[in-house]
């Protein structure tokens, strides 16, 4: 029987530094407890009202929730919805008599989304090689179920609940996060509210505000979960936040100058990462004092660094598409799409950049660094 959230808390409070593996671990969490003052302790900030900054209907959401697209009532259709046995919604044929599961769904909650999120044309594919020939997805793509890759997010079967403490069990208290698995509605509300791509805070889903994901608006169809049609933004407030305010959940050592940069001398001891919710907040110009970057080179987009496609960026202040795409090392920051893949990609770490031969860099670091005078 697992400890109720009260008693966790308790144990974070009382856990003695012996026991934390570092900085960032139990002692990290204990320091985001104590600091949190909203709903979620991992977000303090709290969330706002539901809108969108997206023009076009989000499936899953409003006239475009499809309740029988992931509900069937009593476990036993023997036809589909039009009278026929033709394959419809996940089900491919009939009659169709599941082993029953919880909350009336067709499968598990991996396999239901994936029955459509996998290898089904018109559909965002997720999982694999592309089934829309798109040439880059804006979130990657995941390998096979509990296969643990080296290239990204390892997904489960038998992932727990999604929220509050449960989502810490899954690295602490037994867990590790070397094996951790993840789910599909960690991270996006299967009944939508109106947020790009249905994103959700798994630690405290409905309490985040909008995210900072724009659309290029000449984009239509799966032409939209293309990578150079995705751009995003944040005004560092409750209005607008940067998407990567998800990742906190469980990267929360990787943000925050509690981590970053621990002595408060200026020296980071860990990349920084753009996370406004801790007021640590960055951009590329603001290494050039120290010599750590430079500006010019990044936006200028050739030489050392540019042998891959510019990385991805954060904007500060943009809260539209056009905003989005403004290269301005004054505005521009590092934030953990500017490397990684969410879902995961062919290289290690789920790394936007091939990595395999020397490691990373100089390809994409000198895009900011330019060290390698390559």
């Amino acid at each position: 029987m697992r400890p109720s959230p009260a008693v966790l808390l308790g144990l974070l409070l009382l856990a003695p530094a012996a026991l934390a593996q570092g900085p960032g671990d139990l002692e990290g969490l204990r320091q985001r407890f104590l600091e949190g003052t909203g709903r979620s302790q991992f977000h303090p900030a709290g969330g706002s009202s539901r809108s969108t900054y997206d023009g076009q209907a989000v499936y899953h959401s409003n006239e475009l929730l499809i309740c029988s697209d992931c509900h069937v009532m009593h476990a036993s259709m023997q036809h589909n919805y039009a009278g026929t046995t033709d394959p419809v919604m996940g089900i491919s044929s009939f009659p169709f008599e599941p082993t029953p599961n919880p909350n009336l769904l067709k499968y598990n909650k991996l396999d239901l989304c994936l029955s459509c999120h996998d290898n089904v044309a018109g559909v965002p594919d997720v999982m694999g090689a592309d089934v829309n020939g798109l040439t880059q997805r804006a979130g990657g793509h995941f390998e096979a179920p509990e296969s643990n890759p080296a290239t990204g997010h390892n997904l489960g079967y038998n992932v727990g609940p999604s929220t509050g403490f449960d989502i810490c069990m899954r690295c602490h208290f037994g867990g590790t996060f070397a094996t951790a698995q993840v789910t599909c509605v960690d991270c996006h509300t299967p009944h939508g509210y109106g947020n790009a791509r249905n994103l959700q805070w798994a630690s405290d889903p409905g309490a985040e505000p909008i995210f900072g994901l724009f659309v290029n608006p000449a984009a239509s169809g799966m032409a939209r979960y293309e990578a150079a049609n995705v751009g995003y933004g944040t005004l560092d407030n409750n209005t607008l936040r940067e998407v990567t305010s998800i990742c906190i959940d469980c990267h929360h050592t990787f943000s925050g100058s509690y981590y970053v940069d621990p002595n408060g001398n200026g020296i980071h001891e860990r990349h920084p990462a753009y996370n406004s919710e801790y007021n640590s907040t960055n951009t590329i110009a603001q290494g050039a004092a120290k010599g750590s970057t430079d500006p010019a080179h990044w936006n200028a987009g050739t030489g050392a660094g540019f042998d891959v496609p510019r990385v991805r960026f954060i904007v500060q202040g943009a809260d539209t598409f056009a905003g989005t795409q403004v290269v301005d090392a004054n505005t521009n920051g590092v934030f953990c799409l500017s490397c990684h893949y969410v879902h995961g990609s062919d290289n290690a770490f789920g790394l936007v950049w091939s990595n395999a031969q020397y490691g990373a860099g100089p390809s994409a670091c000198d895009q900011c660094h330019n060290k390698s005078g390559l």
